[in-house]
């Protein structure tokens, strides 16, 4: 999952939601000693959506189906597209419109700004700027996003192209959407609930 999806899935909790975010940027368990349970709890979720979702079998049948080079970059992709497939169909898994959300959220980093590493502070910045969470829905976003994913890998891949996988591949995509989706809400609200 990509970052609307964790956001979504930490529930309304702030430290949760910043944990979401921490996620990506923070490596082994030494370093969660150092930050306060709820935000270590936040980071957890993180991580358990990333095995979840990876490991989810329609996840792993879609990219298993994929020709080379798109297969071993299918996962990171489809994790962009499904926070695109999730901002069209927002209303279904969101209790809060996605314009209020998206003000949540942008406020929230600005709070904590001090506390993030400084590429997430950048961006969080340039995502406010943009306003990528209203606009994940949009085809330019996306291909910007998949376009800055490349730059930042620095080697030949098919990053850059990744909406050539959903016009591509538009029906299983979506069909993979709604069998993981679904399941990762019913599994982040269970483990929310064990840590209350």
């Amino acid at each position: 999952m990509n970052y609307l999806a964790h956001l979504l899935l930490a529930g309304s909790e702030p430290d949760h939601r910043l944990g979401a975010l921490l996620g990506d940027h923070i490596k082994g368990r030494v370093v969660l000693k150092t930050l306060r349970p709820s935000l270590v709890e936040g980071v957890l979720l993180h991580r358990k959506i990333d095995g979840w979702s990876d490991r989810h079998p329609a996840v792993v049948a879609f990219v298993r189906a994929l020709e080379s080079p798109w297969r071993r970059y299918g996962g990171i992709m489809l994790d962009v597209l499904f926070d695109h497939l999730l901002s069209q169909r927002w209303a279904e898994f969101a209790d809060l419109p996605l314009n209020q959300f998206a003000a949540d959220v942008n406020r929230l980093f600005e709070q904590h700004h001090h506390e993030l590493p400084p590429r997430l502070q950048r961006f969080t910045r340039w995502a406010a700027d943009v306003s990528l969470w209203t606009h994940m829905h949009d085809r330019a976003m996306i291909e910007q996003i998949f376009q800055l994913m490349a730059l930042r890998h620095g080697r030949p891949s098919p990053l850059a192209d990744g909406l050539q996988l959903l016009d591509d591949h538009p029906a299983a995509i979506h069909n993979a959407f709604e069998r993981v989706m679904p399941d990762l809400v019913s599994w982040s609200r269970a483990f929310l609930q064990e840590v209350e």
